[in-house]
């Protein structure tokens, strides 16, 4: 007797909260403060608040994009299928390999990555005493596939408990530095006087490198988009839930951002002070911030929240990465085993399988980067690993949601085409700053060329075929 193959996803298996948790998850908050923090200040200054609203203004033109495709076109494979009903199927398979292949799953290992390196900074503010970070690098690795696994519901599940308590602690900093600081607030970091530049290029230049590092702190917010067929209500839970949460991550960068400064000092030499102690190798001084308000116990909390939000970061990016493998393999462009699903969980774990060996190769590679380019002891190492990673996964992110913006002002009104517009401008403003070396500009375009000869080789006359609406039960 012939064994039949589960190749369907479980249905309504979440709702709107779930969505929320995922999005939010995918985010990262935690994660996102910790290791960005220092960046934005070291261009903005005090006005890195004032660089983080106009981001989430930016931002939110940009999952404007989101929102309609999300309305219209729900399907696994979200990024490949927006494009490819809004432009055409070629343009949607080339979408569909630069985010999935080069974004997504390279993002898997630079989380991994991440989680290392955040953790032994956290061992180190607890103990004084760094760790190697190879030691920390497999665990996300193995344990994200258990809830993957078991499905999306026990995968939303654990999001909920870890995004839940790494937003608490972020909170109860901010209300308590601004208790004890209640007699320093200041509308400063809101103007740009806080950006310290006399001349209008100058306080453009500031703003605008704030707004490159801090756009990369809404990395994921799209998350739930890749799980809209296993949302109840998809067409209305999916789009709303990933816009609610781009707004609630906007309003607690913007007060986490403006807590920090308010601890540190406006002046720019205390700013200098703080971001210097972040570029150094010693203990990451948010975590003493931290520490300060909230104890010993307090800082050993926030050092394990940072972990739990990349580990969430990393088991949201990994469902989104298969599920964008399984979406394109059911529409034929992908190998047929991907679109296998557990008979009993309903996950695709064929592709969580597939998606979790590749990102171990790029955390190799990335490695390897790193070793060639003179970083041999193991916490500098895994540093500069992770930057690579990142530099290299949030180019791709970019240039997918920048094709993203370009179908949907083919499927929306002329004030919805204004707001996606705006959303362009900003990605393009990012695009153009996160080249930071000619060695990543050769790898995304020969990266391109290749998509467009295996286009061109091999897939040509499916892709002329295809043509798809909604995902087949939505």
């Amino acid at each position: 007797m012939t064994e039949t193959i589960s190749r369907e996803l479980r249905r309504d298996a979440t709702g709107f909260l779930g969505s929320l948790y995922n999005s939010l998850a995918g985010q990262a908050p935690a994660y996102s403060i910790a290791g960005g923090a220092a960046f934005i200040m070291s261009y903005a200054y005090a006005a890195s608040p004032l660089a983080m609203l106009l981001t989430l203004l930016g931002v939110l033109a940009i999952v404007y994009s989101i929102f309609v495709m999300a309305r219209k076109y729900p399907h696994a494979a979200s990024f490949y299928a927006y494009v490819t009903n809004t432009l055409n199927s070629k343009v949607g398979f080339f979408n569909g390999i630069v985010y999935t292949v080069f974004y997504s799953i390279i993002g898997v290992g630079s989380i991994a990555i991440a989680f290392a390196y955040l953790g032994t900074e956290g061992m180190y503010a607890i103990t004084g005493h760094p760790i190697n970070p190879l030691i920390l690098l497999p665990i996300p690795i193995v344990l994200a596939l258990v809830p993957a696994v078991l499905g999306i519901r026990p995968s939303i599940r654990t999001e909920m408990t870890l995004t839940s308590i790494e937003i608490a602690i972020l909170l109860l900093f901010v209300v308590l530095s601004f208790a004890a600081n209640i007699n320093r607030l200041s509308i400063l970091p809101f103007t740009v006087q806080g950006t310290y530049q006399t001349s209008p290029g100058g306080i453009l230049m500031a703003l605008s490198g704030g707004l490159v590092f801090a756009i990369t702190y809404f990395m994921g917010f799209e998350v739930s988009t890749q799980i809209s067929e296993e949302v109840k209500d998809t067409r209305r839970s999916v789009p709303t839930s990933t816009l609610w949460a781009t707004v609630l991550m906007g309003v607690l960068y913007i007060l986490v951002t403006y807590a920090i400064i308010l601890n540190i000092g406006y002046s720019q030499s205390s700013i200098n002070n703080f971001v210097n102690e972040v570029e150094g190798m010693g203990p990451n001084p948010v975590y003493t911030l931290i520490g300060h308000y909230l104890g010993e116990a307090g800082l050993i909390l926030f050092a394990v929240s940072v972990m739990l939000s990349v580990f969430g970061c990393y088991l949201a990016t990994l469902n989104a990465t298969a599920r964008m493998l399984y979406g394109m393999a059911r529409d034929g462009l992908l190998p047929t085993w991907l679109t296998e699903t557990h008979p009993r969980y309903k996950s695709p774990h064929k592709a969580l399988y597939l998606s979790t060996a590749v990102a171990i190769i790029t955390i190799m590679l990335a490695y390897l980067a790193s070793y060639i380019s003179g970083y041999y002891k193991p916490i500098a190492l895994t540093y500069n690993a992770m930057e690579y990673a990142y530099a290299i996964d949030s180019l791709y992110y970019v240039l997918s949601l920048l094709l993203i913006a370009v179908g949907a002002l083919r499927v929306t009104t002329w004030r919805g085409r204004v707001a996606i517009a705006i959303g362009a401008a900003l990605l393009a403003i990012t695009f153009y700053y996160s080249v930071t070396g000619m060695a990543y500009l050769y790898i995304l375009i020969a990266s391109i060329l290749l998509i467009v000869i295996v286009e061109l080789t091999i897939l040509r006359n499916k892709l002329d075929k295809i043509k798809i609406t909604t995902c087949p039960y939505c």
